[in-house]
């Protein structure tokens, strides 16, 4: 289990394809980060999800692409915590996905793991560079929200619906 870290001088806050850190002292807006792209079809809002972890903002955000047919991915943002300058981006995008479900999330151990739909995905958690894919023997759910519960030792996922 990681060990407690000190608070942090920002409340980082992430909704509908926005995230903001506010200085914990007097309220004011230190950065601010939208997510590039466009949002999920008929998701409002959109699916956003954040998490702080050594230093650096790890963002979770719904995607869409695509004029006739669309197409929606799940989007990994990581951010510099102090400045909110962006580090990498990756994007998990099962080769079949009409409409978005729900992904999982888990940042742990220098790794970002993304479930969703029926893709694993593993990430190096300092430089982004993908460190395996897989399919899941768990499928994507059909007409249900896949919300896969992933563990490892002493962290949970987290579900980004």
């Amino acid at each position: 289990m990681n060990a407690p870290h000190p608070p942090g001088p920002l409340l980082v806050t992430a909704f509908n394809g926005l995230v903001a850190a506010y200085d914990r002292m007097n309220g004011s807006t230190a950065w601010t980060f939208p997510i590039p792209g466009k949002s999920v079809p008929g998701m409002r809002p959109r699916p956003t999800h954040v998490e702080v972890r050594d230093g650096r903002v790890f963002v979770f955000a719904g995607g869409s692409d695509g004029v006739l047919k669309k197409r929606v991915f799940l989007d990994v943002h990581v951010l510099d915590y102090e400045s909110g300058r962006p580090l990498w981006t990756q994007r998990v995008a099962p080769a079949h996905a009409p409409n978005f479900t729900s992904a999982s999330v888990l940042v742990e151990d220098g790794q970002v793991i993304v479930a969703y739909q029926d893709v694993l995905v593993a990430f190096a958690a300092d430089s982004g560079r993908p460190q395996w894919t897989r399919s899941s023997e768990h499928g994507d759910g059909g007409s249900y929200s896949l919300q896969l519960q992933m563990a490892v030792h002493g962290a949970r996922a987290r579900v980004v619906s």
